[in-house]
């Protein structure tokens, strides 16, 4: 295995073993010899180098004080212990690993082995610089994406919309992840609301999230623009969106439209958990999914959408099943009851409901932190 080019330290009290290392090496790489340990620590103090070849037996500083000097001052440094005695050879060994000095040879040695011996140094040196740069491209792109799915978010809630008040709280398991949740204002005092839940994390699940908000909208405005209450549009965009992905891609969506002059609540449930329609003071009802998830292969239902009565004083709860599925130390879930109940049961405004359940969920994880993600929102029409 042939190494680049790189800056050597020998470190060896023996004059004729430093010319041989020397007289080896130096046509390929940039050498430097030092006769004491105690010189070889003021040198790389001075200097960096990428390979240290270090005698073990040296008088004054050792080869293993030198080497564990070199670790602190210089971790990336490769070094390789070279010892002249075979009666102690494991304990010598053994120090070597404890120093973390992975290589060691024996004199005497032959030119092959010193020389592919550092070629391995290298290499492993050009490996290391490899994985760091990709570790830091990730992590880069990984703050990028997280960075993109907040903008996707709606800002500035809590908030009233027309006749509308809406607060929420997301939350993702991971840097990035696959819940979406959206707000968006339509004329004649109506109010759109989304939640969906791209199964998966991470990048992939964040770029797919984005897809799908843009699908969306894009449906929601030409409602807007033909005045239209209509949400399957919506559904089969989101359908075509997946059609050229991977066949294993799932999405879970709530789609509603708030329709403030007609009391009416306007939705669409593909697969995603049931939301919770009530007033305080009353049971929750369920409204459960009107059509299948959407995924490759599975259309809409034949009736994918519904209306229910929503007046001045009704409330609804859209989430994710990061929320009600998170366990106890115990591995019990916090369980949909459990938050229906919660909702329906906590006084106070929206803000103060939405602070309340998320307390009451994380309480139950016990500090262990969410295994997916959480999103609740929760809307409520205004008495004008």
């Amino acid at each position: 295995m042939k190494g680049r080019s790189a800056r050597i330290l020998i470190v060896d009290d023996d004059p004729a073993m430093l010319r041989t290392v020397e007289r080896i090496l130096s046509p390929r790489h940039e050498v430097r010899g030092c006769s004491s340990g105690a010189e070889a620590i003021e040198t790389i103090r001075r200097e960096p180098f990428d390979v240290a070849i270090v005698d073990v037996r040296m008088p004054g500083i050792d080869g293993f004080e030198v080497t564990r000097t070199i670790r602190t001052i210089s971790p990336r440094t490769e070094v390789v212990l070279v010892t002249g005695s075979v009666t102690d050879l494991d304990e010598k060994l053994v120090r070597a690993i404890e120093e973390r000095a992975f290589y060691f040879i024996t004199k005497p040695f032959s030119k092959a082995v010193l020389t592919s011996l550092v070629s391995w140094c290298l290499e492993m040196q050009r490996l290391a610089a490899e994985r760091d740069e990709l570790i830091n491209r990730l992590t880069e792109d990984l703050e990028r994406a997280r960075r993109y799915q907040q903008a996707l978010l709606p800002q500035g809630l809590p908030r009233v919309f027309g006749s509308v008040r809406v607060a929420s709280a997301w939350a993702s398991s991971e840097a990035v992840g696959g819940d979406l949740y959206d707000v968006v204002p339509m004329p004649k005092d109506r109010l759109f609301l989304m939640v969906a839940d791209v199964a998966g994390h991470g990048v992939a699940a964040a770029l797919l999230v984005g897809m799908v908000k843009t699908a969306v909208g894009r449906c929601l405005q030409d409602c807007i623009a033909q005045d239209r209450i209509e949400l399957a549009p919506a559904a089969r965009a989101v359908l075509e969106t997946l059609a050229p992905l991977n066949k294993n891609r799932v999405v879970t969506v709530f789609l509603a439209i708030v329709d403030a002059p007609g009391r009416t609540l306007h939705y669409l449930n593909a697969g995603h958990p049931p939301a919770v329609l009530w007033r305080p003071g009353s049971a929750g009802r369920p409204l459960a999914a009107t059509t299948p998830l959407l995924s490759y292969g599975i259309d809409l239902g034949p009736q994918p959408g519904a209306s229910v009565p929503f007046g001045p004083g009704d409330r609804l709860a859209i989430y994710s099943d990061g929320l009600y599925e998170q366990r106890d130390p115990g591995g019990s879930e916090f369980g949909r009851d459990r938050l229906v109940r919660a909702l329906a049961e906590t006084r106070g405004s929206i803000e103060e409901v939405v602070e309340a359940v998320m307390k009451q969920t994380r309480r139950h994880a016990g500090g262990r932190p969410a295994e997916d993600d959480v999103t609740l929102v929760i809307a409520e029409l205004l008495s004008r």
